[in-house]
């Protein structure tokens, strides 16, 4: 059961596009809650989402933007098992999971997180796995993989805005810091690639990175 509400803010600073903007908010949400109820409940995380999933089935016979919980549970397997989510890492790393279906695309992502002080962490790498049906241009799915991976965590790192009597106080990118390159992790990526027609990459692999993220950290530091 679950109840969704919405509440409409009327807002006078003019707003743009951004990648993936509605999901990127549930996916944190969600998929760092489910994290929570696999430890209370003492399950393996990967296994409790491939139980919740079910049987396999489209949630909407025909609609490519519902969705498949067959593509779903093949992604997160096919992580779980490239990104050795259940493998015992040293004291001060952490591996997360994360899953998230949005924009027609099912994706799911390990983040490798090592603790390096106190209260300072660096993200090794991201293995993104994805089913978007057939793969057209392999070079542009990757280099949207890794955008999305890169503006995900900027956002998750640095990214903010500062009104100050109705003025953005941010005015270029010394103080808006994008993730530089010896920031960046390694970025694998694998396609599963279906027989359904292809959906796009642009943005249904920001969602789940940062859930991932939060949820690697947890693991490596014990604190959310």
């Amino acid at each position: 059961n679950y109840r969704l509400q919405q509440t409409a803010l009327q807002s006078l600073t003019p707003c743009f596009a951004w990648r993936a903007p509605g999901a990127n908010g549930f996916a944190w949400v969600v998929q760092s809650f489910l994290h929570e109820l696999a430890l209370a409940a003492g399950r393996d995380h990967a296994e409790l989402l491939l139980e919740l999933f079910g049987e396999p089935r489209w949630l909407e016979e025909g609609n490519i933007r519902a969705l498949h919980t067959g593509r779903a549970a093949a992604v997160v397997r096919r992580a779980v098992e490239l990104g050795a989510v259940r493998e015992t890492l040293p004291a001060g790393r952490g591996r997360g999971l994360a899953f998230h279906f949005s924009y027609a695309g099912h994706v799911a992502i390990v983040a490798d997180v090592t603790a390096v002080g106190p209260r300072q962490l660096r993200v090794d790498e991201v293995l993104v796995v994805a089913d978007v049906g057939v793969i057209v241009n392999r070079s542009g799915a990757e280099n949207q993989a890794e955008g999305s991976v890169v503006d995900a965590l900027s956002t998750l790192a640095g990214l903010a805005l500062t009104p100050r009597a109705g003025v953005i106080a941010e005015g270029n990118f010394d103080s808006y810091p994008l993730l530089r390159l010896a920031q960046a992790p390694r970025v694998r990526c694998e396609f599963i690639e279906s027989d359904y027609s292809p959906t796009g990459l642009g943005e249904p692999i920001f969602p789940p990175v940062i859930p991932a993220v939060c949820n690697a950290i947890y693991n490596a530091t014990g604190e959310r």
